[in-house]
């Protein structure tokens, strides 16, 4: 089966280096001259050299190389090489990697996607949490759907559930990919150090083999949650809000995947990953509403993704909806309608109304385009950031 043979212990030092010979008779008889142990009739050459490395453990083999003749020999023919170097025989390439840029994405795209459908307690779990995340959630309006009047308490509701969806499903897309993306990060650490494959390709095809389960669940988790919350039966208002809901998903995803290239364990990408969730949570526009956001904390809302997400959800279903909402007597929607304590007849006004109300006229529909052209730009700069960390960064222990 082989001419020659290499054979290393433990730690890298060569044992024996050669022509095994007929019938491995030249590694026989090295390792014999050497003290081994006689070998038996019929007993296979191979068990037996890896056999007496244990049972003549104290004899140094690889010093015992260094100064056998073999070693000798190959020194010389080395020395030799140096010297006389014959450039016609020299080996070279054409190039870096075996096959050119545009093959290496083409194959890593199919690796990845073949990993994620491979992949179902990943892939599926997002689709089964999705289903029944989206229902639970608009299912607290099912026993009173689509009043044409209601109170400021359930208008309110209707919000705050809109902004709970959202952050729920980014901690669930943020927290699932970490494991999946440090499996696929180091094994690309061993196929960069094996010359095998670059950079580029792996962080174009992260963000490629995520999009059609990003698509699935998006629109599953759309399509359940907006009829069952009530929200307008539009097609466009639809449209609108899968897209920003898909912008969400795709934003919490890919930052997870950034998270986990640019630090060495799943421990320290949680950390990042809770201050991302914490400062969406916290800045996005509805614990601490915008109007109420001055000095240093305007700059954490306007650097928060989850507001362009949220300011999108919000005002593609209600600026121009003109159910009736009844003021609570003393509230700032009351004040703001300049309804009078006094009067006989119910103060009321549209949700449109409510909606600049509650968000001091800072959530506006004029702003959708904006914030769509934010939202593409964060997903651009976190594949780019992703890129460089991958090129950048080595956390392999090998």
């Amino acid at each position: 089966m082989f001419d020659d043979l290499l054979l290393l212990k433990k730690g890298g030092s060569t044992v024996f280096h050669g022509e095994l010979g007929e019938q491995s008779q030249n590694l026989i008889k090295y390792f014999e001259a050497n003290g081994a142990t006689l070998i038996l009739k019929g007993e296979n050459p191979a068990t037996w050299m890896l056999t007496i490395q244990e049972i003549n453990y104290d004899t140094d083999y690889a010093q015992c190389y260094l100064e056998s003749d073999n070693s000798r020999e190959l020194r010389l023919q080395l020395e030799e090489v140096q010297v006389n170097t014959n450039e016609a025989k020299k080996i070279t390439f054409e190039s870096e990697y075996a096959s050119t840029r545009g093959e290496r994405i083409k194959y890593m795209n199919e690796r990845l996607r073949t990993i994620y459908m491979r992949s179902p307690s990943y892939n599926r779990s997002r689709i089964f949490l999705s289903l029944v995340i989206s229902f639970l959630l608009g299912s607290i309006f099912l026993f009173d759907y689509q009043p044409e009047v209601m109170d400021e308490q359930y208008i309110s509701g209707i919000f705050s559930t809109i902004f709970l969806s959202f952050i729920v499903i980014g901690i669930l897309a943020i927290t699932s990919v970490l494991p999946v993306m440090l499996k696929i990060r180091d094994v690309f650490y061993r196929h960069r150090a094996a010359g095998m494959l670059d950079d580029f390709p792996v962080a174009l095809s992260l963000g490629v083999a995520e999009q059609p389960f990003l698509l699935i669940c998006s629109t599953l988790f759309s399509i359940i949650f907006y009829f069952t919350i009530g929200l307008a039966p539009n097609f466009r208002k639809l449209v609108a809000f899968w897209g920003f809901f898909t912008f969400n998903w795709a934003i919490y995803s890919y930052f997870g995947q950034l998270f986990m290239c640019s630090v060495r364990g799943v421990q320290t990408a949680q950390i990042l990953a809770s201050i991302f969730i914490g400062i969406n949570n916290f800045f996005s526009g509805l614990i601490v509403r915008p109007q109420f956001m001055t000095g240093f904390f305007q700059a954490t809302y306007y650097m928060a993704p989850g507001h362009y997400v949220y300011e999108g959800l919000i005002t593609t279903q209600f600026h121009d909806d003109n159910r009736t909402v009844i003021a609570t007597i003393g509230s700032k929607f009351f004040d703001d309608l300049d309804c009078k304590k006094d009067a006989t007849e119910v103060c009321s006004g549209t949700v449109a109304q409510f909606m600049e109300s509650f968000f001091g006229g800072r959530f506006k529909h004029s702003n959708r385009f904006l914030d769509i052209g934010i939202l593409a730009a964060l997903l651009i700069v976190s594949r780019l950031l992703t890129w460089l960390a991958l090129r950048k960064r080595n956390f392999s222990s090998t």
